[in-house]
């Protein structure tokens, strides 16, 4: 049967089921014969390659290259010798959708990369576009654009491309498989870095796939260059234009950030399935009824009115965000270049590291204040933000910190933490210009012992970008602790669970840190040797608290509090798409939370899970304890625990704000485009109660953090004395009577 070609109706709910997203058809595209079911190249290309034979991939300076070992991040290159080329030219009937053959890339995970320098160079003061036609064969294309400044930039040990495109499928495609990718408009360059390779390299290859790859096409599209004038987030679509971002102070093309910009068609469909999945699947309940008033409507007019990938895909990431669920998450681009869109660490990129203050010599009230610094810093410990680009912090974060964050938490009061967490980073990538205060000492902060220090940290990196330095020097991981409750603590152990840090004070209280419940026997054996004798003083130190799993939150449950004071949860998914919550949804769950129930088929099937204290059983050691739970960042299983043990007698929550509320299980769902990681949901939500019975009556607990039950914020005046005030709240807690 004659291939035939396929518009892009009708494709909609295929690049639906495939994860995919398209493009508009591109100007000047090649055409497609009908009578003959091939495709000829258009004329007027930059660069337009038939692959025949190795004579048109010898002329682009080609290289063979895979990923090194395990890594995805490190590309190893070999010459492309008429020896090394020849297994990628696929011949036969029926192969090739242009001239008489095609390349096939796979075999043995091999790639091929094109450092095409005088196509690049001709292209570099004005924007073009790269397209090409895949077929795959058992694995969909892998193809990135690469600007850098020398080849070595191209994946090469320790070296990253100073910006990266992907391709996404533009909507054309024949009867017989084969698909067209484009990147859409580029820019030659970005702040002064021109593109240095297009590259077509499989990560992940099971013996025998491939794909097939013809009709590549580099075009020149106009001369639209977005100027890397400065810039803030407040003026951002005026001064960068529509299709531009402002990162570092400055314009960037939004192709670099947030990818290629998906057509109209295929822009409806992207919202109407993040549509689906948060008003049909989602479980935590406050986030549904946002989304349904706020996501819905927002991301429907987004599909209609964006003109960019800063403002649809931005856009969309930034409603997901808003709906407030810390299990909840768009995706991340897979981007390891300077323009990376999101926040994607706790680092204290050349600045310090922030935490959560109370401004007690600034006038009272809480803020951001370094806790920690390089050596090589502008900032000294003990400084406090007064101003991010003219104004208040708090008002500047709440309004731009959603466009950049991977997930926000549940409850907005739990911002300042999470927030705080990531302030250098957001400061460094995301702000023009910044303001702290710095005070003499502990004690002295008016008159001449006030100064005020104006970072333009917008200029600052990016004149470091344009001189190719990283700068900052060794990185610090922030953390919301200022002091550790424990000396040496460790996060993780070989086995990537969490370890549990103990250690005896000379007052007799034992200190714990912590930073999750990602642990099972190993973890369990650690928790069961802090309580197992009940000792007096017990101090959980886990302000860093990343959640983990429902079992371990289960098992610290029973060795810390019994049935003398019953308490417990019931978590339960959605009872169906359209009622989220019908009559009889507690009817048959009560099983599910006895031992064992989540082995139950039917209670896994059900998505339930639940546990509380057994009656007619004696107290465990570890109810003799007097425990000081202290919390900052903490969300999921550090949501569940304090929650859990919070109301029994001896315990008490110590905290700058509530926790981030986030009660349910989470699944990760698969990339939405093309160099995205795939993001998540919350599929339950939870109540909690003296008994399953009464849970029946109790509220869905997901958006409500954990309230602490004495309220400590760091105080700047500690932090120049160098004195942790909620550790020291919490142990003079531990010491009275």
């Amino acid at each position: 049967m004659k291939r035939a070609f396929s518009p892009l109706t009708g494709l909609v709910a295929v690049a639906a089921l495939a994860g995919l997203v398209c493009v508009g058809a591109p100007a000047r595209a090649a055409t497609f014969a009908a009578s003959t079911g091939t495709l000829t190249l258009s004329g007027g290309s930059a660069r337009a390659a038939s692959f025949d034979n190795v004579d048109a991939l010898k002329t682009m300076n080609v290289k063979v290259a895979k990923w090194a070992g395990r890594s995805f991040f490190e590309l190893a290159f070999t010459d492309a010798t008429a020896e090394a080329l020849a297994p990628f030219v696929a011949k036969g009937e029926n192969v090739a959708l242009e001239g008489t053959g095609a390349l096939r890339i796979g075999k043995d995970s091999n790639g091929l990369v094109f450092f095409d320098t005088a196509t690049f160079e001709a292209l570099r003061k004005s924007r073009f576009e790269v397209t090409f036609w895949s077929k795959a064969e058992g694995i969909g294309p892998s193809f990135f654009v690469a600007y850098g400044r020398t080849d070595a930039d191209v994946y090469t040990k320790d070296r990253f491309p100073f910006a990266q495109v992907r391709a996404i499928r533009t909507g054309r495609q024949t009867s017989d498989g084969w698909a067209e990718y484009s990147t859409g408009a580029l820019d030659g360059e970005v702040y002064g870095v021109g593109v240095r390779a297009i590259g077509f390299v499989p990560r992940s290859v099971t013996e025998g796939d491939s794909f097939l790859l013809d009709a590549l096409e580099v075009r020149k599209v106009d001369d639209k260059l977005t100027a890397p004038v400065a810039c803030t987030q407040d003026d951002v679509a005026t001064t960068c234009g529509s299709e531009g971002d402002c990162i570092f102070g400055h314009c960037a093309p939004s192709t670099v950030t947030w990818g290629p910009f998906p057509s109209k068609a295929h822009r409806a469909e992207l919202v109407e399935r993040w549509i689906h999945v948060m008003t049909k699947i989602h479980g935590d309940r406050n986030s549904v009824k946002i989304a349904k008033e706020k996501l819905v409507p927002a991301a429907r007019k987004l599909a209609e009115e964006a003109k960019s990938s800063r403002e649809l895909v931005g856009g969309l990431s930034r409603l997901v965000n808003e709906t407030r669920d810390n299990h909840t998450s768009f995706g991340s681009p897979s981007n390891f270049t300077y323009f990376n869109p999101q926040v994607v660490s706790s680092g204290s990129s050349g600045l310090g590291c922030f935490g959560v203050v109370e401004k007690d010599l600034l006038g009272g009230g809480m803020g951001y204040g370094v806790f920690a610094t390089n050596d090589d810093s502008r900032l000294k410990t003990g400084d406090v933000l007064v101003s991010i680009d003219g104004q208040d912090p708090k008002a500047w974060v709440d309004k731009h910190y959603a466009s950049f964050a991977r997930t926000l938490p549940n409850d907005p009061r739990s911002d300042w933490g999470e927030t705080a967490n990531a302030m250098a980073e957001l400061l460094v990538a995301r702000s023009r210009t910044f303001t702290v205060a710095r005070c003499a000492s502990g004690s002295a902060c008016s008159g001449a012992d006030r100064t005020e220090v104006v970072l333009d940290v917008g200029e600052l990196v990016y004149q470091s970008i344009l001189k190719g330095e990283t700068g900052g020097g060794e990185s610090l991981a922030c953390t919301a602790r200022f002091k550790n409750a424990v000396a040496n603590p460790r996060a993780r152990s070989q086995t990537g669970e969490d370890n549990v840090n103990v250690e005896t004070q000379p007052s007799g209280e034992v200190s714990v840190q912590f930073d999750g419940f990602s642990g099972q026997g190993g973890w369990e054996a650690q928790m069961n040797d802090v309580f197992k004798s009940g000792p007096a003083k017990v101090l959980m130190d886990a302000r860093e608290g990343h959640g983990g799993y429902y079992s371990a939150i289960d098992y610290l449950f029973s060795i810390t509090r019994g049935a003398s004071e019953p308490w417990g949860v019931i978590s339960i998914g959605r009872g169906g798409h359209d009622e989220i919550d019908p009559l009889g949804l507690f009817n048959r769950a009560s099983s599910c939370t006895g031992a064992n129930s989540n082995q139950e088929i039917a209670c896994i099937a059900s998505n339930v899970d639940g546990f509380f204290s057994v009656s007619g059983t004696a107290d465990p050691p570890g109810m003799r304890s007097k425990i000081a739970w202290v919390n900052t960042v903490d969300v999921s299983a550090n949501d569940y625990m304090p929650k859990l043990l919070q109301g029994r007698s001896k315990f008490r929550v110590f905290a700058p704000h509530p926790t981030a509320g986030a009660f349910g299980a989470v699944i990760q769902l698969p990339g939405i485009l093309p160099g995205f990681q795939g993001g998540s949901i919350q599929i339950q939500d939870s109540r909690f109660a003296k008994t399953y019975a009464d849970t029946q009556t109790a509220r869905w607990e997901s958006g409500h953090g954990v309230e602490p039950d004495e309220t400590v914020v760091q105080k700047q005046s500690d932090l120049l004395i160098g004195e942790d005030t909620i550790l020291k709240a919490a142990r003079a807690w531990l010491e009275a009577p």
